[in-house]
């Protein structure tokens, strides 16, 4: 529909103007009518129509003149001048405005329309770029905020060589960046906060962090913490990770009343391949936290890496989750015995500490399971239990439980999930497909869909997908009836020079020499 405003000091004109557009076009409103420039202004911010048909000479502005004040105020308003007076001096101020259709008085019936469908066809033309621009704009921040958690599991995990280094240091200069890692966890008031409550604490503490640190990223939340990374530039910024602590616990408590939020801290470290050693740092000062009694936050210190030294078993952890990634249980038993004797050890055998290391180690395994593309939440409470003798026999048969269901998916699940990943990008390649959607629709995490590609198939997502369209295209270039324009479309991209772009890297010939090489 596209609202109309008549602006003509004479009333008959307004009425032909009128008579011709509703018997001709039906998906019109005349919103208002005005008889001089002064009115015209007024009840073009008052009614915001779409398109102005403008008479040039009227008393109390002209027309010009109410153009440039309506434009001032509406800018995205299109306009038709209309006069008596055939002068190239009317016709360049106008111009000047941007305006493109100029009718003489008087004006034909097939001139009127014809100026209509034109401005009519470049107010769609212009709607649709504008819904477009807004649906890329929703896209990229849901792709951003997804790929910024990718990227801190990536960290994590160290893994990093997953992503493309170089297009992240393009944009967040990763390298030259010193920073720490920081673990928040939720305690909360309630035994079983519902998933909705938890969402909302996440988001206000994402949020607080997005107000008050530029350079953080934010993963996910699992359990009850949530892993981030805070960047800054040393020459440029001084950052006291114990101020950092402070003032996000500050500001998430006068925003939550239900639960505290607690924090541990690592070190600060230099470049992405020590980030996933600030992170384990940070993990042991917040079981630090939960071990005393009133403390909000604990930082990483010379002190307490002599303690872990002591205390926390590495080599053998990293057994233990490498035999459980196998989905090896025999293996994964021989080193779960060792890693509970050591970590009982370094509880003083308090079942309390004892228990709170147990549920970190199974939070974590949850990121692990994550990492393989097992969507399985691995958590486990030990709140009920009493001795270190239950608490060693639950965790033992929720790690069997655990082994047993990676072990199954990977001798049943890898070959199937690739069948339905191609088969989908099959049947959608002709969209905008993208690595999360195919990811979402099989059921696992677009990081472990990206690993499976590259180790089954050694390309890209992105890669294959592309392989894929341009086979097609090779088929319908050979239609000499189709578009070039039609073809791109057709295969998925909506920009048909993007498309001869792509196509002539894998070629080496431009669509249409393509076409002139294999269809003469």
């Amino acid at each position: 529909m596209v609202k109309i405003m008549l602006v003509d000091d004479e009333p008959i004109e307004r009425e032909g103007l009128r008579l011709i557009l509703e018997r001709n076009r039906s998906n019109i409103e005349i919103a208002a009518e005005a008889e001089n420039g002064k009115q015209a202004v007024d009840l073009a911010i008052s009614s915001k129509p779409d398109l102005i048909f403008m008479d040039i000479k009227m008393p109390e502005h002209d027309g010009l003149e109410a153009i440039e004040s309506i434009l001032n105020v509406l800018p995205d308003t299109k306009c038709i001048m209309v006069s008596a007076f055939d002068t190239f001096d009317y016709a360049r101020k106008a111009m000047k405005f941007g305006i493109k259709e100029y009718l003489l008085k008087p004006s034909k019936v097939s001139e009127v329309l014809e100026a209509f469908d034109r401005m009519a066809k470049e107010m769609e033309n212009e709607r649709r770029l504008k819904r477009e621009r807004i649906e890329i704009s929703h896209q990229l921040e849901r792709v951003s905020s997804f790929v910024e958690t990718e990227l801190v599991v990536s960290l994590m995990m160290d893994h990093i060589h997953e992503f493309n280094v170089e297009d992240w240091n393009e944009s967040l200069d990763l390298e030259a960046k010193q920073g720490f890692a920081a673990v928040f966890s939720f305690q909360s008031d309630h035994l079983q906060p519902s998933r909705r409550e938890k969402s909302t604490w996440y988001r206000i503490l994402k949020s607080t962090l997005e107000k008050e640190y530029l350079s953080c990223l934010t993963g996910p939340l699992t359990a009850f913490q949530v892993p981030v990374f805070v960047l800054f530039d040393p020459e440029k910024t001084d950052v006291s990770k114990e101020e950092f602590a402070r003032s996000v616990i500050h500001h998430v408590k006068h925003q939550v009343d239900d639960c505290r939020l607690l924090a541990g801290i690592g070190t600060v470290v230099e470049g992405i391949s020590h980030f996933s050693d600030s992170y384990e740092e940070a993990i042991y000062a917040l079981e630090v936290v939960y071990s005393h009694q009133g403390a909000s936050y604990e930082t990483y210190s010379e002190d307490l890496r002599r303690k872990r030294k002591d205390m926390i078993p590495f080599d053998v952890e990293k057994e233990l989750i490498e035999a459980i990634k196998r989905g090896d249980s025999q293996t994964g038993l021989i080193w779960f015995d060792s890693y509970f004797q050591s970590i009982q050890k370094a509880a003083d055998y308090h079942p309390k500490l004892l228990k709170k290391a147990m549920e970190n180690f199974f939070i974590v395994l949850t990121r692990t399971t994550k990492e393989l593309g097992l969507d399985m939440d691995t958590q486990k409470s030990f709140e009920r239990l009493e001795t270190s003798m239950q608490i060693k026999e639950a965790a033992k048969a929720h790690l069997l439980f655990i082994i047993k269901r990676i072990g199954e998916w990977r001798i049943n699940g890898i070959k199937g999930l690739l069948v339905q990943a191609k088969g989908y990008i099959q049947n959608h390649y002709h969209k905008a497909l993208t690595l999360e959607e195919v990811a979402d629709q099989i059921g696992i995490s677009s990081y472990y869909l990206s690993k499976l590609f590259k180790d089954h198939f050694q390309v890209t997502f992105i890669e294959y997908l592309t392989s894929i369209r341009m086979k097609k295209a090779k088929e319908l270039l050979l239609d000499s009836t189709i578009p070039l324009k039609e073809i791109a479309l057709n295969i998925g991209y909506k920009d048909p020079n993007y498309f001869s772009r792509v196509f002539k890297k894998g070629t080496k010939l431009s669509p249409r020499h393509y076409r002139r090489k294999y269809h003469p």
